[in-house]
């Protein structure tokens, strides 16, 4: 007999009446747009302050996106679990120790290729793991398709950021700025809700941790690694430039990323593979309005940033790659919840097309153009290699709802 998660997480014949989840769904994507209205309104307060390092602030907010999609498979790892009625995962104390000493070693290199404070860094090192726990946490809610109680974390996660960046910021600069940023997501883990009472065990498919966890990492390095390579590669005017519409653009990926989570445990329960393609199409069809909305209102864009206006050029082009890799997400989430193995080699060439024509120092029209084909030949690779891979397979005489540290496999084989 088929059971699902009601919003208390207890098992029940039917799937949640669709005004419900649709709601949840609602307050869910608000919650993550407000994550990047948060962004957008602490670049505005930032870049009037460091008028002269905006790229420098951009920069940092690349970083810290990049760091807090590290841990981004241990949500849908955790969620999973939880829907097939098996405990979380966990963090290790080695595993807590080999964080804490790679963020140790790490920090002073990355902000000497970044041009960023070491103390900085080392915040964002230290976000890494508070996040982890944030997710863990997290997952049951999605699980249990508690969304607007996810959304609401969300909501309070993007209040306290604007509260203590701004708070810290203007009086530490960028180093306060990513302390509050970390104080933030400490904010959230602390007060997200509890976790829901376990589902009917039962034993579906599983893309092991280290799988789903670099699938994930990658995808977040690839959507923000224009941004993260543009003060290196191009002139600081035309970094600048970029940015100036490359910022925005993320924004347009963070409108789109709450898709991913809400179609997960719909996939997972159900595991139809045409409906992780009918929701990238989706995703990137609206990618491609909110890009057609931002064009008109670049003006505002600046005067809010306190910068130029980008170029009409830059900025569609960047809207539309960001579109591309939210469809991306869409499929590569909906392969974790499919339970497929390792889907993360076709992303590689994307990445590797990118460090290429950074170290030939473009101009910032040619890396949009360059970015913008990376993303569009990534999804067609990622979604006719999705739609090939075989399901992971759990291996006999193991228990896939056994526990595990949060990157542990426990249970499963990814080949």
């Amino acid at each position: 007999m088929k059971f699902v998660l009601d919003l208390g997480g207890r098992a029940r014949h039917a799937s949640k009446p669709p005004r419900s989840a649709a709601t949840g769904g609602l307050l869910l994507w608000a919650g993550t747009s407000a994550i990047g209205v948060s962004t957008v309104l602490l670049l505005a307060v930032f870049s009037r302050h460091h008028h002269e390092d905006f790229s420098g602030l951009s920069t940092l907010f690349a970083l810290f996106f990049v760091a807090s999609l590290i841990p981004s498979g241990v949500p849908l790892r955790s969620a999973a679990l939880a829907i097939d009625g098996a405990e979380p995962p966990r963090m290790t104390a080695i595993q807590l120790g080999g964080l804490v000493l790679a963020g140790i070693i790490l920090s002073p290199l990355v902000a000497y290729m970044l041009h960023l404070p070491v103390l900085a860094v080392g915040f964002v090192a230290a976000q890494v793991i508070v996040a982890i726990h944030l997710a863990i946490r997290r997952g049951p809610l999605i699980a249990a398709r508690r969304f607007s109680a996810l959304g609401g974390n969300l909501f309070l996660e993007s209040a306290a950021r604007v509260l203590l960046c701004t708070s810290a910021g203007l009086v530490w600069g960028l180093n306060g700025l990513s302390a509050g940023l970390t104080a933030a997501t400490a904010v959230a883990w602390l007060t997200v809700p509890g976790r829901s009472p376990a589902s009917e065990v039962k034993q579906r498919p599983m893309t092991t941790m280290f799988n789903t966890w670099i699938a994930l990492a990658l995808l977040g390095l690839f959507v923000q690694l224009d941004i993260l390579l543009a003060p290196t590669g191009l002139t600081k005017e035309g970094a600048t430039r970029y940015d100036l519409a490359a910022v925005p653009s993320k924004g347009v990926y963070l409108v789109l990323a709450a898709a991913s989570t809400f179609i997960f445990p719909y996939v997972r329960v159900r595991a139809q593979r045409r409906t992780v393609i009918a929701a990238a199409l989706a995703t990137l069809t609206l990618g491609v309005l909110v890009t057609a909305v931002l064009v008109p209102l670049r003006g505002v864009i600046g005067q809010i940033l306190g910068q130029h206006p980008a170029t009409p050029y830059l900025l569609i082009t960047l809207g539309v790659a960001m579109s591309i890799g939210g469809a991306t997400g869409i499929v590569i989430n909906g392969g974790v919840a499919l339970g497929l193995a390792r889907l993360w080699p076709p992303l590689l060439p994307g990445i590797l097309g990118l460090l290429v024509a950074w170290g030939l120092r473009p101009s910032a029209n040619v890396f949009a153009t360059v970015f913008l084909g990376a993303q569009a030949g990534t999804l067609l690779i990622t979604t006719w290699f999705c739609l090939r891979r075989r399901r992971t397979l759990a291996r006999p005489g193991h228990d896939v709802a056994s526990r595990g540290g949060v990157l542990g496999q426990p249970g499963v084989v990814g080949a």
